[in-house]
């Protein structure tokens, strides 16, 4: 299993922008020093509060030349926000300062503040996402190409460089709606899912994913990463009172904040209803907050139900954990948890 820390870039209160960035790459270089097999990078954009994360692929590739071994990845770029040739360019470029270290997580976001923004019609958003991977497949796998959509048009254009990887970096699409998982699945890219969802509803989907991609004809059951907010102490009860303030604050920001420019009127309803939700619920159903052995059980739940073959792990969930604590709970998941993996 690919054990991968998520990180926000957040910004803590009375935290300045310049120690967000600070903190969370001395975060990440510790992360590589300890084994973790890679990181990932959200992006957020008109948050001041929340995070300084707005362009992931310019911190990658400042990621790259500051580490050797971790692999260095997006969880996720918004696609539909970009111009897909300059996507495909950049992403290249980190690709081959990291000597094929990049993963290109992409994804829609199911938010509309960000559409809002800058001004592109969530409305187009899922057409806009695959036409730009449409053309940014092309730009990778072609000298020369043209393409005529209905969002993007060029003539006779020449990406350079190339990937460094062949015939391009593994790209794993983000998928939530239940129609999305056979799309992906028949186009044969990995997948990020939420440990928010359902497990019932999870395991139907996945079901769905993999079944289009054996009608399509890709071989194996496919990647799957699971996205959860994770934190580990040798002290049960620590494990649940330290993250939990800053548990509480990401469930609130979400109702109070997230739930305005939520895509639907169902994800909108769903964050406000999590502000009622109980700690100790939360503990049981969405995040997995315990010790090493706990934290391990829970996971090889995970991998045999699912079969994932990944965790995204949110190692600040809500971004308020004081750093000393965030690195102690990564060291016990290096240390005492993966192993249970490998």
């Amino acid at each position: 299993m690919n054990f991968g820390m998520f990180t926000d870039f957040h910004v803590r209160k009375g935290m300045s922008q310049p120690e967000a960035f600070d903190e969370s790459f001395a975060q990440i270089i510790e992360a590589e020093k300890m084994g973790i097999d890679s990181v990932w990078l959200a992006e957020h954009h008109f948050s001041p509060d929340r995070s300084v994360l707005a362009s992931p692929m310019v911190l990658c590739s400042a990621l790259a030349a500051r580490t050797s071994k971790i692999r260095i990845g997006m969880a996720v770029q918004v696609l539909p926000l970009t111009n897909p040739l300059r996507v495909a360019e950049e992403a290249a470029t980190v690709d081959q300062i990291s000597k094929g270290r990049f993963e290109f997580g992409i994804g829609r976001s199911g938010l509309t503040k960000y559409y809002q923004g800058y001004n592109v019609d969530y409305a187009e958003s899922r057409a806009r996402f695959f036409e730009a991977l449409e053309v940014i497949m092309s730009a990778w796998s072609n000298p020369q190409f043209s393409h005529e959509g209905e969002f993007y048009s060029y003539r006779d254009v020449t990406v350079v460089p190339k990937p460094y990887q062949e015939p391009y970096p593994p790209t794993r699409i983000a998928v939530a709606s239940e129609d999305t998982f056979s799309i992906v699945g028949k186009m044969g890219h990995p997948i990020f899912i939420s440990a928010n969802t359902p497990l019932p509803q999870l395991q139907e989907r996945l079901g769905l994913y993999r079944q289009a991609r054996i009608d399509a004809g890709h071989s194996g059951p496919g990647e799957v990463s699971m996205r959860v907010p994770i934190y580990v102490s040798e002290e049960p009860g620590k494990a649940k009172s330290e993250p939990e303030a800053s548990t509480l604050h990401a469930i609130r920001y979400g109702a109070e904040e997230l739930s305005k420019t939520a895509a639907t009127a169902e994800g909108a309803e769903r964050l406000r209803k999590m502000a009622d939700t109980p700690y100790e619920e939360i503990l049981q159903n969405r995040v997995i907050f315990g010790t090493p052995d706990a934290v391990t059980d829970r996971l090889k739940e995970f991998e045999e139900e699912l079969g994932i073959t990944g965790v995204v792990m949110e190692v600040n969930y809500g971004g308020q954990i004081p750093n000393p604590h965030v690195v102690n709970s990564v060291r016990l998941l290096a240390e005492k948890v993966m192993p249970a993996f490998k």
